[in-house]
């Protein structure tokens, strides 16, 4: 068995400053998040875009996709969609989840829906659990292509508590894109760590200018 090569890495990323993110295309802010799944022989199939400002974090994939979209309300991974995770005070203690650590699942479309879907769920093992945000808080929107789809996330500071919106903060971070045929691509870790609860196996977000 290959060693994974991401259990040596403690990934840090900028994530720029945008005073309008939806008005803007997502490659205009900037460069995407780097794809480290290739460290471990694995093939990326999405881009991922960050950015920030005072009213919250913004996330934009740019997935790779030819035919429907495919989503599963009751098993996500088992179609197509994103899931995220954030740590709004990351502090590296524990391996186990504070109110500060959050996961939303954001499904393109579904069976019997016509739009997007987000919602938060809770993080297993955690040693404490924030309020869960009322879905029709987490801003969502998909633009569907001939051979991509852009899946767009805000998510305010009404729902990220302890998130502080400045220059020079650092957010945990981490992300999961599950697509129907190319498999899935997470950012921060290798699938062999339990990235779905365990906070210190997330990457970090550099707020900057």
């Amino acid at each position: 068995m290959t060693f994974p090569c991401r259990l040596l890495l403690a990934v840090t990323a900028d994530c720029p400053y945008i005073a309008e993110p939806w008005s803007e295309a997502p490659h205009q802010w900037g460069q995407p998040l780097p794809t480290l799944a290739e460290l471990d022989g694995s093939q990326s199939f999405a881009d991922v875009y960050v950015a920030w400002n005072e009213d919250g974090l913004y996330v934009v994939a740019r997935i790779d996709k030819e035919g429907p979209i495919v989503g599963n309300r009751r098993r996500p991974q088992s179609g197509d969609g994103m899931q995220l995770w954030v740590d709004t005070q990351p502090d590296y203690s524990g391996h186990r989840a504070t109110r500060y650590c959050y996961h939303f699942v954001i499904l393109p479309g579904a069976p019997g829906c016509d739009e997007p879907l987000a919602w938060q769920q809770h993080i297993r093992r955690a040693r404490q659990r924030p309020s869960l945000a009322d879905p029709e808080t987490i801003d969502v929107s998909v633009d569907q292509g001939d051979e991509e789809y852009l899946l767009r996330v805000g998510l305010g500071t009404d729902i990220l508590s302890g998130f502080e919106p400045r220059v020079g903060v650092e957010l945990g971070f981490n992300y999961l894109i599950h697509d129907t045929s190319a498999g899935r691509q997470l950012w921060s870790c290798p699938p062999q760590v339990p990235y779905d609860r365990d906070p210190d196996s997330w990457g970090r977000l550099r707020l900057v200018d």
